[in-house]
């Protein structure tokens, strides 16, 4: 390659005559090597580009629905206790618009029988945390299943309904105020007991241990459980929607507090889970609480 001669410089404190520069011939410029040089300043600047994503199976999406993981594993038609025949209750679905509100006297023992009733629900429980476990709790099934005499003790006195079970066999999302109109309004403050149990509920469950029981029997645990609370679910979403007789809906500071414990049991069921190595309940835990956040929103 040719290079053109270095022009002289002017010396320190010497003016350039700018007429007596030589202007390059065309044999010099001809002779530089420019394509090679912008070559070399293309590839200095060359970035290798990124790695260019797989292409999404578009069947992604349907086979992960399919996965076992995120299909129902509760079977919410089954009874919660074993010795109770939900279908003799179903003849009392329909006793709801002759139900009537409690006299002082029935609410003043309404009261004591559910103040008593969650005392020793309590009492039984601090027992099996060492005090004396023998009259303790033996396990989370048998303290799920006093709680849910309590959930049905409290709605029996706001519609008649025996066992809350039937509550999961009347459709809630086809259900419309009109079936309750003309009924007498029942509620002197039952949903407070309803709030209770709920909260209740949270703390007494993440203090039992899974982990060391048999595949069977931690699923009829597990399974109860989020029973419990698919019932809790509908009797709030039901009180929040008035779908009871009386067409009788909660106030703000009890949707506040219900959505509270919604909110926090959303949250702490699944870390629980998790920390009891239980695992395959996704569309159990996506489920908790929905129609009641939903009215709650």
């Amino acid at each position: 390659m040719l290079s053109p001669e270095t022009p002289q410089h002017t010396a320190a404190d010497e003016e350039l005559n700018i007429d007596n520069i030589n202007e390059l011939d065309e044999s010099d410029i001809q002779g530089l090597d420019l394509e090679d040089e912008r070559e070399s300043t293309a590839s200095t600047t060359y970035t290798q580009p990124a790695v260019k994503r797989e292409r999404v199976d578009e069947n992604f999406e349907e086979r992960f629905d399919l996965q076992d993981d995120f299909m129902p594993r509760v079977n919410i038609s089954s009874p919660f206790s074993s010795d109770v025949d939900v279908k003799k209750y179903a003849q009392r679905a329909h006793y709801a618009s002759q139900q009537r509100k409690l006299s002082l006297s029935q609410q003043s023992k309404f009261i004591s029988y559910c103040d008593d009733k969650l005392l020793a629900i309590q009492r039984k429980f601090v027992q099996s945390r060492g005090l004396n476990e023998e009259n303790g709790y033996q396990g989370l099934g048998p303290l799920l299943e006093d709680l849910k005499t309590v959930l049905d003790f409290v709605w029996f006195s706001i519609e008649g309904l025996t066992n809350t079970e039937l509550l999961l066999k009347m459709g809630l999302n086809a259900m419309t105020q009109d079936q309750f109109a003309g009924t007498q309004q029942t509620s002197f403050g039952q949903v407070n007991y309803l709030i209770r149990v709920a909260d209740d509920f949270l703390d007494y469950l993440t203090k039992f241990e899974l982990n060391k029981m048999s595949s069977d029997e931690q699923h009829k645990t597990v399974s109860k459980a989020f029973k419990f609370m698919i019932i809790l679910d509908v009797s709030f979403a039901r009180l929040l929607e008035g779908l009871v007789p009386g067409n009788t809906k909660l106030s703000g500071t009890e949707m506040v507090r219900i959505a509270g414990i919604a909110e926090r049991t959303r949250t702490a069921v699944p870390r629980y889970l998790s920390e009891q190595q239980i695992h395959g309940y996704h569309y159990e835990v996506s489920k908790i609480y929905e129609e009641t956040l939903e009215r709650c929103a």
